[in-house]
């Protein structure tokens, strides 16, 4: 089908294999709403989104007793054909039409960038100011590191001759029930590998000038099997752990204090800490999420409370990684939004769907970053779809160190690209 720029493009689809699919021609480069048109369905359906087989992310079609219309994102469209795919989709979402509706250029709102703890360091309203000025126009290039050897970022300077601005560290081997039964060879390695990871997080901002980010594989308080921080591991329940008095709450008040007097040393060393816990707990697979939402955002809130209140952590920026509204705990308690998207290996995509959606649950009041991803996203798709991430952060061994997953070219061309900011291109930030 062709279509001149001005006019909205209805179009049907063709099935594949696992796949929907729907080609265009458009004679005029620009801006299109994407609209999918589907049955009615009893339940939601998570699918993956294409256009000219570039990721652009998944889309969540939501349950409906009719048949709706669901705008998947706002994308720049080269004129020419472009062929539109959706995965995981065929058998689960029936499908009426596309719609492209002209666009103008897509006005982001500017987030706030005000910290919800009052008495946050100054450190950390630095670091604030900073992100808020280069939010929109830059990418932050970041990397998350597992161990204290740190292949990753070694792999990245041989072959870039820089460094990425902000990188990654877990609290993996913080916690108390660290051992646990039926290890695997694998858990113990990764374990062991994690120890001493917060000394290098210490280095990597007083002596490198790089921004931190940590997370924490939390481990269940009362054990299990194997990596208990996994759902299917363990039998720990929130539910009975959020009751005071009971032997589930102490073991998790336990673990939390001590991970905090871990995180004081931080502060005790000046250093403003991107603090994104309890993470993905929508996907259900970690403990802290598998007892829904409520539960989760009880143990978010509990966590915010001890931490800012009780151990008054005021080096924490709150990265909240749990992008559904109904996993949300509340404005007041979270900085910034994250998202994880692993897509297939060697695609470059720039995510717009999951990146306009972050924006869109907390109405763009919140700045939102790429918190996990396996390829790179071409930092000049990022620009064309104005999909504003504030940093990416490759996940750790071969998600960073495999050309199949980010090219040693792609790679190289990110770095050098003149939207990214690497550690050589942050400021001092004892005197920004």
């Amino acid at each position: 089908m062709t279509a001149q720029r001005n006019e909205t493009i209805l179009t049907s689809f063709t099935t594949e294999e696992n796949a929907i699919k729907t080609q265009v021609i458009i004679e005029e480069d620009g801006f299109f709403q994407i609209v999918f048109h589907y049955d009615a369905r009893p339940s939601s359906e998570r699918c993956s989104l294409y256009i000219n087989g570039l990721t652009y992310g998944w889309v969540l079609f939501n349950a409906s007793e009719q048949a709706a219309d669901f705008i998947a994102c706002t994308a720049w469209l080269a004129k020419g054909e472009n062929t539109f795919t959706l995965t995981n989709a065929r058998g689960k979402v029936v499908l009426k039409h596309l719609m492209l509706i002209p666009s103008s250029e897509p006005v982001r709102s500017r987030p706030l960038f005000d910290l919800v703890n009052p008495a946050a360091t100054k450190e950390c309203r630095t670091l604030m100011r900073y992100l808020s000025s280069v939010y929109g126009n830059k990418l932050i290039t970041g990397q998350h590191t597992n161990s204290v050897a740190g292949l990753e970022i070694d792999h990245i300077h041989s072959l870039t001759g820089k460094l990425p601005a902000l990188k990654g560290f877990d609290l993996l081997s913080y916690s108390h029930a660290t051992t646990t039964n039926n290890m695997s060879e694998d858990a113990i390695i990764e374990i062991e590998g994690n120890k001493g990871t917060l000394g290098k997080a210490i280095e990597w901002h007083t002596q490198q000038g790089g921004i931190v980010t940590i997370c924490w594989h939390w481990f269940a308080p009362l054990g299990g099997e194997d990596k208990t921080f996994y759902t299917k591991q363990t039998d720990f329940d929130l539910n009975e752990a959020l009751q005071p008095g009971t032997a589930s709450y102490e073991a998790l008040l336990r673990d939390m204090d001590t991970i905090a007097e871990h995180l004081k040393k931080l502060r005790e060393a000046r250093v403003p800490v991107l603090w994104r816990p309890l993470h993905e707990a929508d996907g259900r697979w970690f403990w802290w999420g598998a007892k829904g939402p409520e539960a989760y955002k009880a143990l978010y809130r509990f966590m915010f409370d001890r931490y800012v209140n009780y151990h008054q952590l005021n080096n924490l920026i709150w990265v909240w990684n749990a992008p559904n509204p109904a996993w949300y705990p509340g404005d007041e308690f979270v900085d910034l939004v994250g998202d994880d998207v692993y897509e297939p290996a060697g695609n470059y995509g720039p995510l717009l769907c999951p990146y306009e959606y972050a924006v869109a649950l907390t109405n763009g009041r919140k700045p939102v970053a790429l918190t996990e991803n396996g390829p790179i996203p071409d930092p000049a798709l990022l620009r064309a779809n104005r999909a504003n991430w504030l940093w990416y952060m490759p996940w750790w061994g071969y998600w960073c160190t495999d050309p199949s997953v980010t090219s040693n070219e792609q790679l190289i061309k990110t770095y050098h690209h003149p939207d990214v900011i690497t550690l050589e291109d942050l400021p001092d930030f004892s005197t920004y």
